[in-house]
């Protein structure tokens, strides 16, 4: 039996305008280690493609999921490798997440706007989806990592306020 996608949208907003949160967005990565919910994770590479600024990072899912699940899914299925494709013209961040051995087995593909509301005002909208082809376990998994991408874009919700009232000071 193959489930169907868990699918969720989020909506952030800020009291700071687009191009701060931007800019805030940005400095995040520059010392991964100061927040919690990017240590884990690694970029292998950030190219550009004209306005499209194409970063690819590592991280795993292992820590996501059930223990039960984990005995049963083969070493290695959890490693993802995220394309995230940021245009700076539009605003807008593709993304998609998933095991470059079992492409079809794991997938996480979303899309994050950026959105000018006022001179002090921004919000961010994403649209995710969640697919996982394992029998028996696809939709708790896929339930699982939905759950903590809520988490983690939560996470990355406060860290980004976070810089932004520290360059306030």
């Amino acid at each position: 039996m193959v489930s169907m996608a868990q699918t969720f949208t989020l909506l952030q907003k800020f009291p700071y305008s687009r191009e701060r949160v931007l800019a805030a967005r940005e400095r995040r990565f520059e010392d991964l280690s100061k927040h919690d919910s990017l240590k884990k994770q690694e970029i292998l590479s950030e190219t550009y493609e004209g306005p499209v600024k194409i970063t690819k990072r590592v991280f795993s899912l292992a820590d996501k999921i059930p223990d039960i699940a984990k005995s049963i899914i083969p070493q290695g299925y959890l490693d993802m490798v995220e394309t995230a494709r940021f245009d700076s013209e539009t605003k807008i961040n593709r993304f998609e997440v998933l095991n470059e051995q079992n492409p079809d087995r794991f997938q996480i593909k979303g899309e994050t706007k950026y959105i000018e509301e006022g001179p002090d005002s921004s919000r961010r909208e994403y649209n995710i989806s969640v697919k996982v082809n394992i029998t028996l376990l696809g939709s708790l998994v896929e339930m699982q990592i939905a759950n903590s991408f809520k988490k983690g874009i939560e996470k990355d919700f406060e860290n980004i306020k976070e810089i932004l009232s520290s360059t306030e000071k």
